[in-house]
C-alpha cells in the first residue's frame, strides 16, 4: 500500500522485484571476485577509484537533482487547482473553529466597544458644548447683553 492508501502499481512493483534482485546478484558476485587472488587486488583499487570519483561527483549530481526535482514540483502545481484541493482536504470549519477558540473574541468586542463608547460620548459632550455656547450666545443677544 502506497501512502495514500491505493496499492502501488505492479509495473513499479516489478521493476523494483527486478532491482533489487540485479543489486543482490551484482554484490553476491563482487564479493565473490574480491576473494580471488588477481582479480581482488584490482578491484579493491577500482572500488577506492570509484568511491573518489563518487565523492567528486556528488555536489554536481545533487545540484543536477536538486533542479530537476523543482523543474518536477512546479510542473506538478501547475497542473492542481490548489483551492479545490484544498476544499478537498482541510477541514476548513475546524480550522476556523480553532482560530476563533484561540482568540478572545469577547474581549476584543469589549475593547473595541470600550473605545467606540468613550470616543462617541467625547463627540456628544463636545457639540452639547458647542450648542450650549450657541444657544447662550443667541439668548444674550436676544436680551441685549454684553459676552465679554
Amino acid at each position: 500500500m502506497t501512502e495514500s492508501g491505493s496499492p502501488p502499481n505492479s509495473a513499479v512493483l516489478l521493476v523494483a522485484g527486478v532491482a533489487a534482485t540485479v543489486a543482490g546478484g551484482a554484490v553476491a558476485v563482487y564479493r565473490g571476485a574480491e576473494r580471488l587472488p588477481v582479480v581482488g587486488d584490482l578491484l579493491r583499487r577500482t572500488q577506492s577509484d570509484l568511491v573518489n570519483r563518487g565523492e567528486r561527483a556528488l555536489g554536481p549530481i545533487k545540484a543536477l537533482i536538486a533542479g530537476v526535482a523543482t523543474e518536477v514540483v512546479e510542473l506538478v502545481l501547475d497542473e492542481l487547482d490548489l483551492n479545490q484541493l484544498v476544499r478537498q482536504r482541510v477541514d476548513l470549519i475546524g480550522l476556523t473553529n480553532e482560530v476563533i477558540d484561540g482568540i478572545d473574541l469577547e474581549a476584543v468586542i469589549r475593547q473595541s466597544t470600550d473605545s467606540m463608547t468613550a470616543e462617541v460620548m467625547s463627540d456628544v459632550r463636545t457639540q452639547g458644548e458647542r450648542a450650549d455656547d450657541a444657544i447662550s450666545g443667541f439668548v444674550d443677544r436676544l436680551l441685549g447683553r454684553d459676552r465679554t
